[in-house]
């Protein structure tokens, strides 16, 4: 089964150029017989009105015929054209006077008649009375060509007509390749903006443009499906958050009915009861910290720089981050496909996690389209990068923080496409990486 609809188009259109032009060749063909067959026609019942005017009786009764004919090949023997002339008597028709074209060959027998070689005739006859009164004589006259007189322009008119077709065959194939081509154009366009929507979600939410009247409807089916997407994301995520907001209280509580069980000596049942509790805290952080990211599409963009200078102005306020050296270098103007508030909480996450470990300095840059955010602090070592990426996980308990700070950054490069990557900084410590993916 031929899957490309390009492909099915211009095989539907080879067979019907085909087929056209071959009806076409065949009715050429036969209107060009039926001509030439009306001229010979023509030209066979000239001779013959020219044969009834040579026809002369003797004194003796003998007749005569045939002087001064247009046609020499009359005069020619076996040249392919003759004439003789048939009486019909009470005894049957009888052969009086013929061409000397045919020799001394027999008659052909009656309107179907071959030639003196075997040959195929093509006759014509005309009917004549010579005489009047008892004395007319009923004659019928035939003239006759070789079949070739028909067969052979026939036949080059059809290896001349095939020479014509052939190219013009070839013309109607571009012709069609080329009408394919336009009327595909409208779904080629459909396609890009479809993969766009599916490589890259932030240039664009709706499939835009126009559209013929047949692919009209399949955009507007498109366009709805992908409302009902959104709506459907933005209850879900709307969902999470409630409830991630709900337990909230609860666990509070459960955290100082953990305190009061300590109080009354049960220290292991406390710890139990907080250590549960604080696994719950952690998912609650984390479900709110996604929840408050946008869905990843639309045409939104944010200042990298702008956002990257009051991140870094608030952290640092924090302790020991105001003797960090904080480079940025971002150039003017950059601007990323990303809502402000999911640029937000991933450099608020990516920035804070270097401070942490920073030492002296942390350095923020984007180059060649790549994020980049680096440290000089201990560093990871080499057997560990790939398991930083894993939701939750810290590396050190020393450090404060519930740990979700990497899957936060994970799921954010997750929704809009981009490529995570974790290495080794030429500043000594940890470098993190987010790129467009190309796949």
């Amino acid at each position: 089964m031929v899957r490309s609809l390009r492909l099915r188009l211009l095989l539907a259109a080879a067979a019907s150029i085909f087929l056209a032009l071959a009806l076409a060749g065949l009715g050429l063909s036969q209107l060009f017989e039926r001509h030439v067959t009306e001229l010979l026609d023509q030209e066979l019942q000239r001779d013959l009105r020219q044969l009834a005017g040579s026809l002369t009786i003797a004194p003796d009764g003998k007749l005569t015929a045939g002087a001064n004919l247009a046609n020499v090949e009359y005069a020619q023997p076996l040249s392919g054209s003759y004439w003789w002339v048939v009486e019909a008597t009470p005894q049957g028709p009888r052969e009086v006077v013929h061409s000397r074209s045919l020799w001394d060959a027999p008659i052909p027998d009656g309107p179907a008649g071959a030639g003196p070689e075997g040959e195929p005739l093509i006759i014509s006859s005309r009917q004549v009375n010579l005489g009047e009164g008892p004395a007319t004589r009923a004659l019928t006259l035939y003239a006759a060509r070789h079949d070739t007189a028909l067969s052979h322009p026939l036949a080059a008119f059809r290896s001349r007509l095939l020479l014509y077709l052939l190219p013009l065959g070839l013309v109607l194939m571009l012709a069609s390749w080329a009408q394919v081509a336009v009327g595909l154009k409208p779904l080629q366009a459909l396609r890009r903006q479809v993969q766009a929507l599916g490589a890259d979600p932030a240039t664009g939410k709706r499939i835009t443009g126009e559209f013929p009247t047949e692919v009209a409807p399949l955009v507007s089916e498109l366009n709805t499906v992908l409302d009902l997407r959104d709506t459907s994301l933005e209850r879900a995520r709307k969902r999470a958050g409630d409830l991630a907001h709900g337990l909230k209280t609860p666990l509070t509580v459960l955290s100082a009915v953990a305190g009061d069980v300590r109080a009354k000596g049960l220290a292991k049942p406390a710890d139990e009861i907080e250590d549960a509790a604080a696994a719950m805290v952690k998912q609650v952080d984390h479900a709110l910290a996604r929840a408050r990211l946008s869905t990843g599409h639309g045409l939104a963009s944010a200042d990298l720089a702008a956002i990257a200078t009051r991140i870094i102005t608030t952290l640092k306020r924090l302790p020991g981050a105001d003797s960090l050296t904080w480079r940025m270098e971002v150039p003017p103007g950059t601007r990323l496909a990303m809502e402000e508030g999911d640029l937000t909480e991933l450099l608020g996450n990516l920035l804070d996690n270097a401070r942490k470990w920073a030492s002296s300095e942390v350095r923020l840059a984007h180059e060649g389209g790549v994020l980049l955010v680096e440290d000089d602090g201990p560093g990871v070592p080499e057997g560990e990068i790939e398991a930083i990426a894993r939701r939750g996980l810290r590396l050190d308990e020393s450090k404060q923080g519930s740990g979700l700070g990497l899957a936060i950054i994970a799921d954010i490069a997750d929704l809009y496409g981009l490529t995570l990557a974790f290495g080794q900084s030429p500043l000594g410590g940890l470098r993190v990486s987010l790129a467009r993916s190309l796949g």
